[in-house]
């Protein structure tokens, strides 16, 4: 395995950790206030771009192939969704959700399926993005 291949594993595993830890606080003894942060929220989505960032580096580094329309819609297809997934998680902090009180932002069952979402448009992209040409009878 190549350098850039073992990049690409270490990077979704540490997405992986960073983004365990952020959903599950407690698990590291670091749940300090009820309810979810700001902090927490960035952890989330750290996690979530390490995670298909590394799935980029690791089929890049499989497949070594040039340019092609399919590769840069699966990149497009990628950004995409983590910008759904940030847009999702963060409503409430950027002014466009509705779970604002004194206690803070709140993370509801509705931006957390916006996040899934948002991570399954970015894994499509990453599946895209490595799958392989297909071979043309040459005639």
């Amino acid at each position: 395995m190549s350098r850039t291949a073992q990049l690409g594993v270490f990077t979704i595993i540490l997405g992986g950790i960073v983004l365990f830890m952020a959903i599950f606080p407690g698990a590291v003894d670091a749940d300090a206030i009820p309810g979810i942060g700001m902090a927490q929220m960035l952890m989330m989505l750290g996690g979530i771009v390490l995670v298909i960032t590394g799935g980029y580096v690791m089929a890049y580094a499989i497949l070594k192939q040039g340019r092609r329309l399919a590769r840069d819609i699966g990149v497009r297809l990628g950004l995409t969704g983590l910008v759904f997934s940030t847009a999702a998680t963060m409503a409430d902090v950027l002014g466009f959700g509705t779970h604002i009180g004194e206690d803070g932002p709140l993370f509801g069952w509705l931006q957390a399926v916006g996040m899934l979402t948002g991570f399954v448009i970015a894994a499509a992209g990453v599946l895209v993005y490595g799958l392989p040409p297909k071979e043309t009878p040459e005639s």
